[in-house]
């Protein structure tokens, strides 16, 4: 997930010509591609825990949840960095002053996605194990 802000500032940004790390197009780029890898990736690793803690898969609606509420702190996590500029700019001023703006651009998101992947990932992944009352 921590890898998504390198994709877009650096990969997507090349590629479309885009030379201004504070461009909208990029944040919305960062913005859409954060809640479509993040929803499908807590969906298949939640589906994995239940299947491994349960023997099946028993509730899709539970991990669809789960899920979304997995999104949601890492989404929460990436507005902080960018609507609280402070908070980025502790990160990005960490480097030397030669470092393309880009690569520490991508930097300032790329470690407030993974702290926000890790607490998601781990609330989710916690509520996906419970297999429910026995029948």
């Amino acid at each position: 997930m921590s890898m998504i802000p390198f994709g877009v500032f650096m990969g997507l940004a090349t590629q479309f010509g885009i030379n201004n790390p504070n461009s909208p197009y990029l944040l919305t780029m960062l913005f859409v591609l954060t809640i479509c890898v993040g929803y499908l990736s807590s969906l298949g690793a939640f589906a994995a825990i239940q299947a491994q803690s349960c023997g099946k898969v028993k509730n899709m609606k539970q991990i669809a949840g789960n899920a979304g509420l997995s999104t949601t702190i890492i989404m929460i996590s990436l507005l902080l960095a960018v609507f609280i500029p402070g908070l980025k700019y502790i990160v990005t001023k960490l480097f030397h002053p030669v470092i393309e703006a880009n690569v520490a651009e991508a930097m300032g998101y790329a470690y407030y996605i993974f702290w926000g992947t890790l607490y998601g990932f781990a609330a989710g992944g916690f509520m996906a194990a419970n297999c429910g009352a026995p029948n």
